[in-house]
């Protein structure tokens, strides 16, 4: 009985101190360029007011004879700061998607531009340093509108003790 409590007793101080070196090893390493710090989240969840007009707008004329067909994007605020809808048209299809935007410490700030290829948008935002960021791209592939994700953004937060 006494062995088997040792062992334990030994297999714990191992994982306690192999995931306090693990700690230390990930707060003293040097943050990337790209890495944000937000030292003041004064930044609302709610907006207290949603505007009711598209706060970004995309749209191209589709090539057809007989139609007068368009491509267009239209970026809408939702209650939550962060989150908005976008509405997509392509000739006669009308597509609802969702867009989630990182908090980076600032009011979000959604960007549309065109893309490469003729009938395409680019979908993003701005960072704290005022640079566009690819997010997402809605373009039309063979006659169908595809909607990819460009590139992912995360945000974490850490706590740290006050000494």
């Amino acid at each position: 009985m006494t062995i088997k409590i040792g062992l334990l007793s030994i297999f714990i101080m191992v994982v306690t101190s192999c995931n306090y070196t693990k700690n230390n090893a990930l707060q003293s390493s040097d943050a990337s360029d790209t890495t944000t710090y937000i030292t003041n989240d004064t930044i609302p969840n709610f907006r207290k007011i949603i505007n009711r007009n598209a706060v970004a707008s995309f749209s191209k004329n589709v090539p057809d004879e007989f139609n007068k067909w368009v491509f267009a994007v239209d970026v809408y605020e939702t209650k939550e700061t962060f989150k908005y809808n976008m509405r997509i048209k392509y000739k006669e299809l009308t597509v609802s998607d969702s867009l989630r935007i990182p908090n980076f410490g600032i009011m979000p700030k959604v960007i549309l531009q065109s893309g490469k290829e003729p009938l395409s948008c680019i979908i993003g935002f701005t960072d704290k340093k005022g640079n566009f960021k690819e997010y997402r791209k809605a373009f039309i592939d063979n006659d169908r509108l595809r909607i990819v994700s460009l590139k992912s953004y995360f945000v974490a937060a850490y706590k740290t003790k006050m000494q």
